[in-house]
């Protein structure tokens, strides 16, 4: 009788110790919810830039317009998987605008500008099955360019500068596919772009629209 009781208690015992364990296991984890193994994953994107402000205002519009035309951006991000719905990616970005065209005594000359942008992106992703809506945050690194005929179209210049700027980007994650909208905002003072006896600041903010791939 004793030894039929123990029996009994013990499988009451390994029954209720074992049913929460059961009950985790019948639960699906969807993709969304789980935080992928290992050290990160190797993004790569791409998009359409259209600049802004100073860099889009034509060569004679104003003392800081570069007639830059709308181009490309192309980049990489590493990015680290913190929880289910935040991460962590380092990023590099170049941005290469289209030129002012038609410049020189010739009208053979152009202008051109460029950006490379080195960033660390918080990125937040909707912890949900299917379309997941993201928004980012990168803190960047900025090193601009400008290279061609200058303000009268003939004397060349040659300008580089550094400043620190932000990124703000949204948009929606399908899968192993990006698609978003980005802002990189990029103000800086120089003397070396456009002399002068002051040195100007420049508005050379940039919309863009973005797809990412990441890569296996």
């Amino acid at each position: 009788m004793i030894r039929r009781r123990v029996v009994r208690i013990a499988l009451v015992v390994g029954c209720a110790l074992a049913l929460p364990y059961a009950a985790r296991a019948a639960t699906p984890v969807t993709a969304a919810a789980r935080v992928p193994d290992g050290g990160g994953h190797l993004w790569f994107e791409g998009g359409w830039a259209v600049p802004q402000r100073d860099l889009s205002a034509g060569l004679d519009a104003s003392p800081q317009g570069a007639g830059a035309i709308p181009g490309f951006e192309v980049g990489m991000r590493w990015r680290f998987d913190l929880s289910p719905t935040w991460s962590l990616a380092p990023s590099l970005h170049y941005l290469g605008y289209g030129d002012a065209t038609g410049l020189g005594t010739d009208g053979e000359a152009t202008l051109g500008a460029a950006s490379l942008r080195y960033g660390v992106e918080m990125l937040w992703t909707a912890a949900r099955p299917g379309a997941r809506l993201l928004f980012g945050l990168t803190p960047s690194l900025v090193h601009n360019r400008l290279h061609g005929a200058g303000k009268d179209h003939v004397t060349a210049v040659a300008g580089t500068g550094e400043n620190f700027d932000l990124s703000v980007r949204t948009g929606v994650r399908l899968g192993a596919t990006e698609i978003s909208a980005v802002w990189h905002l990029n103000r800086f003072s120089s003397y070396r772009f456009f002399p002068g006896p002051n040195e100007l600041d420049y508005n050379w903010d940039t919309v863009v629209l973005r797809f990412g791939w990441q890569l296996p």
